[in-house]
């Protein structure tokens, strides 16, 4: 965190629904409570972030009471008028001359609106900064994700196994949106969010980012694509399966060909390889992809560090966490498979 204030002394973070989300409220907005749902979902103020002092929320009125009762480690103040907002902040950076901001989700008029309130101080944009702090993850950070990552995982072998909720996977009678709609509903039954879901059947598959339809389950290829969100932390995992007896040698073929890419890609996931040296190992097993091999994750599904591709190039350090993904497509089907890991000093935690 003191990386963040190189070129400030505080961070103002706005968070509203009707304008503006900012998934970073959900790094330093911990909550008490046992719901997987985001902060950012959730609340709606401004967040203030100083050196060595604790997070401060200000919050919207509807949101006041609830905010106050399950965020932990933060101090929770209301504001009830413009005014309030500005005497609060103002009180709140007292002593700070410059202020950082994150202008991915500040709107022109918002920043403006920024500036009338904290007049007097310099804003500075702060964005490089606060995006840095997204590439390594804390110990907290951590155990959110691997525990939408273990929900996902669960839901995913449910599906492979052919029935959710006890409600089967009918061929002929399951439609894509069908599954998808079982998918975000048992995540929410389970106390989590769903980060996103692709479901695709037979040559919707070869589709990157399909979005499901009324196309009705048949014998052939499968790909599902989804994310369990807890506490606003994503997991991202890929699965592709044949449905029916009659499995394609053409198909089964390409599915071994990316399942062993997969594993060559392991053998070099650990603190100070180059991410260049990724994309490599998966050219020479599948040759090139439509896509990046990868893409770091957390607070979003594609989150930092950016995607393993050959014009990117960086060092995977210790505390980074990865989604993996090779995948084959061609005029018939597309197969990909993805796994998410935990960047260790001598290799790696699979989630």
């Amino acid at each position: 965190m003191e990386k963040l204030f190189e070129k400030c002394d505080g961070i103002v973070l706005k968070n509203f629904h009707s304008y503006w989300k900012d998934p970073l409220v959900n790094k330093y907005l911990t909550t008490s409570d046992n719901s997987g749902i985001s902060p950012s979902e959730r609340f709606e103020g401004f967040l203030v972030l100083k050196k060595a002092t604790k997070p401060l929320w200000l919050s919207h009125p509807f949101n006041y009471n609830q905010s106050k009762k399950v965020l932990t480690e933060t101090q929770v103040k209301e504001f009830t008028s413009t005014k309030s907002i500005q005497v609060e902040l103002n009180r709140a950076l007292k002593g700070c001359k410059k202020i950082g901001y994150n202008s991915r989700y500040y709107s022109a008029a918002g920043l403006l609106g920024l500036k009338k309130i904290l007049k007097g101080k310099k804003l500075v944009d702060a964005t490089s900064e606060l995006e840095k702090s997204r590439e390594i993850k804390t110990p907290a950070e951590i155990k959110c994700i691997k525990k939408a990552v273990l929900e996902t995982q669960k839901l995913v072998e449910e599906i492979k196994l052919g029935n959710i909720l006890g409600e089967a996977i009918s061929e002929g009678k399951t439609t894509e949106t069908d599954l998808a709609s079982i998918i975000r509903y048992k995540f929410e039954k389970d106390g989590f969010e769903c980060a996103f879901c692709i479901v695709a059947f037979g040559e919707n598959t070869k589709n990157l980012h399909h979005t499901p339809t009324d196309a009705l389950l048949k014998e052939g290829p499968v790909l599902i694509d989804i994310g369990a969100k807890y506490k606003g932390y994503c997991a991202d995992i890929s699965e592709s399966f044949w449905f029916g007896k009659n499995e394609s040698a053409e198909y089964a073929s390409a599915k071994r060909k990316v399942s062993e890419c997969l594993l060559n890609v392991e053998k070099l996931l650990k603190e100070g390889t180059n991410s260049k040296a990724l994309w490599d190992e998966s050219v020479k097993c599948i040759g090139k992809m439509p896509h990046s091999l990868g893409h770091g994750l957390g607070i979003e599904e594609h989150d930092l560090p950016h995607g393993i591709s050959e014009k990117g190039a960086y060092k995977l350090k210790e505390g980074m966490v990865l989604a993996i993904e090779p995948g084959i497509y061609n005029n018939k089907f597309g197969i990909r498979i993805e796994a998410d890991y935990l960047i260790t000093k001598k290799g790696f935690e699979k989630l």
